[in-house]
């Protein structure tokens, strides 16, 4: 296929498109998840589409993922965001054997043999250790989000916490 190519995924808290044409990226829109996945989905496409000075009829195939995934209706197909990483991962790191994906909502676990999904596992029980989790915290201890990784490479001690629930953790 040729042309322009498009992914919606519509995460738990944060949406994202990409529109793409022989493998490099023409444009991208990443925001806030809301309550209206139908008409979200269609504001950021047609967002995307504005910032390259395209239209719908010249994307010739979009595919949608994430938790509102079912809700994309213009989308030539919907696939889980497991299989959606495994095969980006496996574009960019052929050798990798696993991936972690730390979402607004849940982690998950992802085991690949030569860029297929093995196994996974995933927290089903409480939000520690998503996204939403290390947001809670940056504000907690008045830090920015971006500045969580340097902060944690540059300690010395290491502190035991909670790992059962944000709630305690904070």
């Amino acid at each position: 296929m040729e042309g322009y190519f498009a992914g919606v995924d519509i995460g738990s808290t944060m949406t994202k498109v990409v529109i793409m044409r022989e493998g490099a990226v023409v444009a991208s829109v990443i925001g806030p998840t809301g309550p209206e996945h139908r008409k979200l989905a269609y504001k950021v496409m047609e967002e995307a589409l504005a910032r390259s000075n395209l239209s719908f009829g010249d994307v010739a195939y979009v595919v949608a993922t994430g938790y509102g995934r079912i809700n994309v209706s213009f989308a030539d197909k919907q696939i889980t965001e497991i299989s959606c990483h495994a095969k980006g991962v496996h574009a960019l790191l052929p050798t990798a054997k696993t991936l972690i994906d730390i979402g607004g909502q849940d982690s998950k676990g992802i085991q690949l043999k030569d860029g297929k999904v093995v196994n996974f596992v995933m927290n089903d029980k409480c939000a520690a250790g998503t996204g939403r989790f290390l947001e809670v915290i940056a504000g907690s201890l008045g830090v920015r989000l971006e500045e969580l990784g340097r902060l944690s490479l540059a300690t010395k001690k290491v502190v035991k916490i909670s790992n059962t629930c944000s709630v305690f953790v904070e």
